[in-house]
């Protein structure tokens, strides 16, 4: 695509801003270039705690459904689990949990990655692999939840996400 030339009956973007106009003032012979803003981020959405608790238990059912795919894999191995709510320096939250899938034989966690790439997609999720050193991949769901699955040597970790939230107002204080 090739750039259009500057509307020279347009109004000079430079004289809008107070230090710019100086400049375009004193020095005539200098190339101003105004650059759009950057669009603000999205907000999140604010949700009370009870909304909070359905969209945990959602995604904890999401590992569940991911599990009992697992489960008919012979590379499957004991799970642990864990859920918690973490907050960012912006005070978003999002829940976050994670099953580790421990005791696999050698080469057990490769082949249970590559069932759970499938299971993923079977599910309903994109899911790719993630260029590295470490095999891993990354999935996503509709209504932004995130999914990352990393081998480790006799274990796989799979970590589930929400989208980032608020907390109502009431409840924030």
């Amino acid at each position: 695509m090739t750039p259009r030339p500057p509307d020279p009956a347009a109004p000079d973007p430079a004289l809008a801003d107070p230090m710019l106009r100086v400049l375009r003032e004193q020095h005539p012979e200098v190339d101003i270039v105004v650059l759009p803003q950057p669009a603000p981020a999205p907000q999140s959405p604010e949700l009370t705690l009870a909304q909070r608790g359905t969209l945990a238990a959602d995604l904890d059912g999401a590992l569940d459904d991911l599990l009992a795919r697992l489960s008919t894999d012979p590379a499957t191995g004991p799970v642990a689990r864990d859920g918690a709510w973490r907050t960012d320096e912006w005070h978003q939250t999002w829940y976050e949990c994670v099953a580790v899938v421990d005791a696999l034989e050698a080469g057990g966690n490769i082949a249970l990655l590559r069932s759970t790439g499938q299971a993923l997609v079977g599910l309903g999720w994109q899911a790719r692999p993630v260029p590295g050193d470490r095999p891993r991949l990354v999935a996503r769901h509709r209504g932004g939840l995130w999914a990352t699955a990393t081998v480790r040597p006799q274990s796989l970790v799979l970590t589930l996400r929400t989208a980032k939230v608020r907390a109502a107002d009431e409840e924030a204080s």
